[in-house]
């Protein structure tokens, strides 16, 4: 069965640029928020996380900007695991601004590799509990609604 996991937060004066729009960085900011819901609400919370010295790390990450957002606005993001392993989980997330649209217009979309790290004695990828993963794995849409998912990860560059 898959499962969309829901995040929302309010854009604070602090996050405005001189442009008058959020800083692309609090986009960042606002998927990072999302990604600890996330965890939390599969079970790699607080108490999991101080009980076992393991978390979560942010391998890559790909965002499209598709419209500002402004100060005030109460922005939801809507979280997809698309993929995982025992190590790894595949994340996209979608940014709505609900300011003018109280549905959301799509803002920004999103692409994450997480990874399960075990930090003592020092940081290394190690397998995350099997509950977890299967949490994780229970969420996985259909492929045929993972095809649907607009501005998916691409590589980007110049052509010379």
């Amino acid at each position: 069965m898959s499962r969309v996991f829901h995040f929302e937060t309010k854009v604070r004066p602090g996050w405005i640029d001189y442009n008058g729009h959020m800083r692309d960085s609090y986009f960042g900011l606002v998927f990072s928020l999302a990604v600890d819901a996330l965890q939390d609400e599969v079970g790699f919370d607080a108490s999991y996380r101080e009980a076992t010295g393991n978390t979560i790390y942010l391998l890559e990450d790909h965002k499209v900007y598709l419209r500002e957002v402004t100060q005030g606005a109460v922005v939801r993001v809507e979280t997809r695991v698309l993929g995982c392993d025992a190590k790894r989980f595949h994340l996209y997330m979608q940014m709505f601004d609900q300011m003018f649209d109280p549905g959301g217009a799509l803002a920004s979309v999103g692409e994450f590799m997480e990874l399960h790290v075990a930090q003592r004695p020092e940081p290394r990828a190690a397998a995350m509990p099997v509950q977890i993963q299967a949490r994780l794995q229970a969420a996985i849409p259909p492929a045929a609604e993972v095809a649907q998912l607009e501005h998916r990860a691409r590589a980007i560059g110049l052509r010379r």
